[in-house]
């Protein structure tokens, strides 16, 4: 029963990404002129499966979550006619054929190894954190403590994810100088880092709080972007109010896949 329900979760999010993809293209990119009565965003349903040269009725079925099995033609037709980037195109393919994938990891919230958290106090003084899959804190060096505000807070156990952090605690969304460029990332870098386990229960535990709670992830969430986590340079406020830059990466220690990442931040001098 939990397969058939994640079976169907997955095939609905592939519906609701064509959807998306399908309304942020322009006609005219195809060279498809509109009149003025037309009040519909983007392509219309028909026009991507004609351009695409599949069955209307069958993208319909694609669109509304029914089963489909599309080959990686159709696949590679659609992305080329909604127009997709790499990384879209790759969610794309990872939507539609999850057995493409390899198996996920099972979940829980595992201790880390002793040299993860070895390594991320080796990375002092530049503050560093270890994420697991759901972008729950699992290790972190002084300064990251420090520098964000801590990760242990027994009292308010959101406090110990990355997404509920960014949403939900208005220090975090105090301490980035440029706050909405980074929570726009992170959802889109949260969704693609999860396309392969995206109905497991660490996490719904992430995204069903937050679409409960906030708004704004929850109109985020539904633009259905997605992006690989850039190397760039984030300001943060300080007590005083001065903003200092960081470059910030996201790593991915070796045979971990996206189980762990560990987040560093060089400050610029």
């Amino acid at each position: 029963m939990l397969e058939r329900t994640a079976e169907a979760d997955r095939r609905k999010e592939l519906g609701r990404f064509l959807r998306a993809m399908r309304e942020r293209v322009e006609p005219s990119r195809h060279g498809i002129s509109t009149g003025r009565r037309r009040r519909a965003s983007g392509l219309l349903r028909e026009e991507v499966a004609l351009l695409a040269g599949i069955s209307a009725t069958w993208y319909t079925w694609l669109e509304q979550g029914r089963k489909a099995n599309p080959s990686a033609q159709v696949l590679n037709a659609l992305a080329d006619v909604l127009k997709l980037l790499p990384i879209e195109r790759e969610h794309l393919f990872k939507l539609a054929k999850p057995e493409w994938l390899p198996e996920a990891a099972s979940a829980g919230n595992p201790s880390p190894e002793p040299w993860i958290a070895g390594l991320i106090a080796a990375l002092s003084p530049n503050p560093a954190y270890a994420l697991n899959r759901a972008w729950d804190f699992l290790a972190w060096n002084d300064e990251a403590a420090s520098l964000f505000g801590g990760f242990d807070h027994p009292e308010d156990p959101a406090k110990r994810n990355l997404l509920k952090r960014l949403f939900l605690d208005p220090a975090w969304r105090a301490l980035f100088a440029d706050w909405e460029v980074v929570a726009r990332s992170a959802i889109a870098q949260f969704r693609a880092a999860t396309v392969g386990c995206a109905a497991a229960p660490d996490i719904r535990a992430v995204l069903d709080p937050l679409k409960a709670l906030s708004p704004e992830f929850a109109r985020q969430w539904a633009e259905m972007r997605v992006e690989e986590a850039p190397i760039w340079s984030k300001g943060l406020v300080g007590p005083s109010g001065e903003v200092a830059t960081y470059d910030y990466f996201m790593l991915t220690p070796a045979g971990v896949g996206k189980e762990m990442t560990i987040s560093l931040y060089r400050k610029r001098v």
